[in-house]
């Protein structure tokens, strides 16, 4: 893909909304370009260089649109996709790749892509594409009835039985195992996660937060086991659980 040349003059500007825009391309150049343009057209951006890294991606910025390239080095992008799209129904997704064949455009849709663009893609048309699809996002209402709901924004977690606050650690946890392949997660990896909000957590600290995440969980109508220990290895989630 070639790198964008930014030009105020010939590039619209983005100035009814603002959209919340993960970028996830592996090329760390082209990632800061990308950036850069969508930034420069008024969103609020953040960019990964693998999908493993979108789990670090929490503290409110719960994106409405990503943009993914096909070919990154942990995960293919059109599996990627097609989790997105499981996790967060309502999310905008535009691929961007150099996989030009009509097959692969094909399963770029049938993943759940929103758009499919193949590199090297014009600056204005990826502006263009994301400002259209930001305006049907903002037109829909939720499609996720039927599923237990996580605000990040608000710490709140909502199903069919009400709503119950959420701490930052157990936002933390829920919000990392819903992004996670397979929705399971090592306890290390979950030891990992809570590291970076308190100083030296404990197994028996991240035991009692997935004990409360799960009463919290059967509290709004979750049927047990919502989060299920796996023996010596680390927890599974096991209900339909989407991000808004």
């Amino acid at each position: 893909m070639e790198m964008f040349h930014l030009n105020a003059d010939t590039l619209p500007t983005m100035q009814n909304f603002a959209l919340k825009i993960l970028v996830v391309e592996d090329n760390d150049e082209l990632r800061e370009v990308t950036l850069e343009l969508l930034q420069s057209q008024g969103h609020y951006v953040r960019g990964v260089p693998m999908a493993e890294d979108i789990n670090d991606i929490t503290g409110g910025f719960v994106p409405d649109i990503y943009v993914i390239d096909l070919n990154l080095p942990d995960e293919d992008g059109l599996n990627l996709t097609k989790r997105l799209r499981q996790m967060q129904p309502s999310a905008g997704i535009v691929i961007a790749t150099a996989r030009a064949q009509i097959g692969d455009r094909v399963l770029g849709y049938e993943s759940g892509a929103d758009l499919y663009f193949t590199k090297p893609v014009h600056p204005r048309e990826l502006t263009a594409g994301i400002a259209a699809l930001g305006k049907r996002l903002q037109s829909k209402t939720s499609t996720s009835q039927g599923h237990l709901q996580v605000h990040m924004a608000k710490l709140e977690l909502s199903g069919p039985q009400g709503c119950t606050d959420l701490t930052a650690g157990e936002m933390a946890i829920l919000s990392a195992l819903i992004l996670a392949p397979g929705r399971t997660l090592e306890r290390w990896q979950l030891m990992s996660i809570l590291s970076k909000r308190e100083e030296s957590p404990s197994p028996s600290a991240l035991e009692m937060r997935v004990a409360r995440l799960r009463k919290k969980l059967a509290s709004v109508g979750t049927a047990a086991p919502s989060v299920k220990s796996l023996h010596k290895v680390g927890y599974t989630l096991c209900c339909e659980v989407v991000l808004v």
